[in-house]
C-alpha cells in the first residue's frame, strides 16, 4: 500500500536532519545561535521518535544494577535466537533464580522494557525476549504466527529448565496468551511447570470489559485486516517482500490512541529540561526514545491475534488448538500464578487478565493469587512508581514462596514404585 511511500518520506527527512545537523556544528560557537541550537535538540528528541527515522531500536545497554553491596556488574549476550526472536540474557554475580521476561510482541521493541530488566536483575538473572523487526527477517524464514510464537516460548523455556536453580516466568500483556499457551501445552506433555507464573496486564479473555483496543479488532473482518492493514515490506530491507503489520500506522496509533502516555514523557522531557538537570534529562531523552521505538510485525501474527485472541477468544472458549493439539491451562499443576491488573488500564479490559486464574483450575486455590493496583494503567504495571512500589514486591514476594517450594520438591525423597511380582 503505503510502506515504499512512508519509507522515501522519511528517506527525504533522515538527509534534511543530516543537514541541520552538520550545520548546527557548523555554528555551534555562534552565542547567536544558542536559541536554534537548543530548537533543534528538542525538535530530534520529541520528533524524530515518533516520525520513525531512527532505524534500530537502542540498546539496553544495563552495565550495572545497584544491590545492598553497591554496584553489580551486568554481563549482557544473546543465548539463543530464531529468525524473529532473540532470548537476551542479563546475568549478575550470585543470582540465585532466572526470570524469564516475555515483551510484548505489539509493536514496541522489547527495550522499552529497560526499567522491568533493571528492576527484576535485584532478583535474579533476566532473559528477555527481544524481538526482531519484521522488516529484517527474509521470506526463506517462513510464517511466524501465534502458533510458532508459542513453539518459540516453548524452545526458549526448555533451554533454561536445564538450569540447576527456579525459573520464574513473567509475561507482559500480549505474551501472556501465547506464554499461558506454551506453559498449558508443556504440561499436557508431563513436563515439570516453572516455579512461578506471573501475567500482566494481558488479553487472556477479551470477551471481558473489552478496551477500545478490543473492540477494535472485534469490529473488522479479517478480510478487512488483510486490506487495511497489512503492507509489503518494499526493496532495501532483507525481508523484502514480506507481509507486515507496518510501523507507520502503529505510530498513529500511538498518536491518536493513546495520546497520554506519549505526552507524559514528553511532559518529563519539558519538566528535566526547565530544570536544567542533565540526568532527569538523559533519563526523559532515553524513556522518550525507547517508547517510539517500533517494529513491522508479521501479517500472520497480527492476523491470528486479532482472530484467536480478540474475536473468537479461543483460550477462554477451550477451543484453541496448536499443531492440532487442544490448549488445555487446566492441566498446570503445582505452581504459583500471579496475575495483575491496574484499575485505569484502557488497553487490556478489567478481569480479561484475571481470567486466567479460572482457567488455570488444577492449580491449588491457595496458589492462584490476583493484584489490582488502584489507579495504575497500562504501563505502569511494568514501569515507573506503580511498577516499583507496588507490582514488584508482589512478585518479589510470589518468588520468594515458589523458590521454597521448588526447594522441597526438590530435595523431597522420591517415593518409591512397588511393582507386584
Amino acid at each position: 500500500m503505503w510502506y515504499s511511500i512512508v519509507e522515501q518520506q522519511r528517506e527525504w527527512l533522515r538527509a534534511w536532519r543530516a543537514a541541520t545537523q552538520y550545520a548546527r556544528r557548523t555554528y555551534d560557537t555562534w552565542p547567536t545561535f544558542g536559541l536554534a541550537r537548543v530548537a533543534s535538540s528538542c525538535y530530534a528528541d520529541l520528533f524524530e521518535p515518533l516520525l520513525g527515522l531512527a532505524s534500530d531500536p537502542p540498546p539496553f545497554a544495563i552495565r550495572s544494577v545497584p544491590l545492598d553491596g553497591g554496584p553489580c556488574d551486568v554481563d549482557e549476550r544473546i543465548v539463543a535466537r530464531t529468525p524473529f526472536c532473540e532470548l537476551r540474557r542479563f546475568a549478575r554475580a550470585g543470582a540465585a533464580r532466572a526470570v524469564l521476561l516475555c515483551a510484548p510482541l505489539a509493536g514496541h521493541a522489547a527495550v522499552m522494557m529497560r526499567e522491568t530488566v533493571e528492576t527484576l536483575l535485584g532478583d535474579g538473572d533476566v532473559y528477555i525476549t527481544n524481538w526482531i523487526n519484521a522488516r529484517d527477517v527474509a521470506l526463506a524464514a517462513g510464517r511466524f504466527g501465534l502458533g510458532e510464537y508459542v513453539a518459540m516460548l516453548d524452545g526458549f523455556i526448555d533451554s533454561l529448565a536445564r538450569d540447576k536453580r527456579p525459573l520464574h516466568v513473567v509475561a507482559v500483556c500480549q505474551s501472556t496468551f501465547p506464554l499461558l499457551g506454551a506453559l498449558a501445552l508443556r504440561a499436557q506433555r508431563g513436563c515439570a511447570p516453572p516455579a512461578s507464573i506471573t501475567l500482566i496486564g494481558g488479553p487472556l479473555d477479551a470477551r471481558v470489559n473489552p478496551s477500545t483496543l478490543g473492540l477494535a479488532a472485534a469490529s473488522h473482518s479479517l478480510d478487512w485486516c488483510r486490506r487495511h492493514l497489512i503492507d509489503v515490506v518494499p526493496a532495501g530491507f532483507a525481508g523484502h517482500g514480506r507481509h507486515v503489520f507496518p510501523t507507520y500506522l502503529q505510530q498513529a496509533e500511538i498518536a491518536i490512541v493513546y495520546p497520554h502516555r506519549y505526552m507524559s514523557l514528553v511532559d518529563c522531557y519539558a519538566q528535566a529540561t526547565s530544570r536544567g538537570e542533565p540526568g532527569a534529562l538523559a533519563d526523559a531523552r532515553r524513556a522518550l526514545i525507547e517508547y517510539t521505538a517500533l517494529l513491522d510485525m508479521p501479517a500472520e501474527y497480527f492476523l491470528d491475534t486479532v482472530d484467536i485472541v480478540f474475536q473468537r477468544a479461543m483460550l477462554a472458549n477451550r477451543a484453541w488448538r496448536v499443531n492440532g493439539t487442544l490448549v488445555e491451562p487446566a492441566a498446570l499443576r503445582d505452581v504459583e500464578v500471579l496475575t495483575v491488573e491496574g484499575t485505569r488500564d484502557a488497553v487490556t479490559g478489567a478481569g480479561q487478565t484475571h481470567a486466567a486464574l479460572n482457567m488455570c483450575s488444577g492449580i491449588a486455590t491457595a496458589a492462584r493469587r490476583r493484584l489490582d493496583v488502584e489507579g495504575c494503567d497500562h504501563y505502569g504495571l511494568f514501569t515507573g512508581d506503580r511498577w516499583r512500589d507496588d507490582v514488584h514486591p508482589a512478585l518479589q514476594a510470589v518468588f520468594a514462596r515458589a523458590d521454597s517450594a521448588w526447594l522441597r520438591q526438590r530435595t523431597a525423597p522420591r517415593k518409591t514404585r512397588v511393582v507386584p511380582g
